[in-house]
């Protein structure tokens, strides 16, 4: 399966794929201090998590897009979400949702609607996870607005 990550390609020894930016400041599906890659399934999804986040009008340069191939099948499905997941002010049950998968390390990532499309779903990576280095980048470009 092809995912796609939009981030910054600085500074020059950054990594795409090492978790770091989420372990640092927590995210929707993951506490500060759990590593996460979050990906989307489409470009136009990736665009769109971004644009909730960051004005694309005045988007810095150095921003890129990554496919990265993620092994078919290899990430759980999330049915049954907490209460209050697509919250933007209170993250404390999706969090707490996405550690207990996210610090498992037999599990590669998590399936989970996004806030932007509901049908569409984001693909949470787990760094950490035992088969991780199947997980890699097939192609990366300019992202331009």
């Amino acid at each position: 399966m092809i995912v796609y990550r939009i981030c910054k390609t600085y500074p020059p020894d950054h990594k795409p794929l090492d978790g770091e930016g989420a372990f640092l400041r927590g995210g929707r599906w993951n506490p500060k201090g759990v590593n996460a890659v979050y990906t989307a399934s489409s470009l136009a999804l990736a665009r769109s998590e971004l644009a909730r986040r960051l004005s694309l009008d005045n988007l810095p340069d150095g921003y890129a897009v990554y496919e990265i191939e993620v092994p078919d099948d290899s990430c759980q499905m999330i049915d049954v979400l907490p209460e209050n997941w697509n919250s933007d002010t209170d993250w404390r049950t999706s969090q707490s949702l996405g550690k207990k998968y996210l610090e498992d390390p037999k599990i590669l990532g998590i399936m989970v609607p996004s806030v932007c499309d509901p049908n569409s779903y984001n693909i949470i990576l787990n760094p950490k996870a035992e088969g991780f280095e199947a997980v890699r980048v097939v192609k990366v470009y300019g992202f331009s607005t």
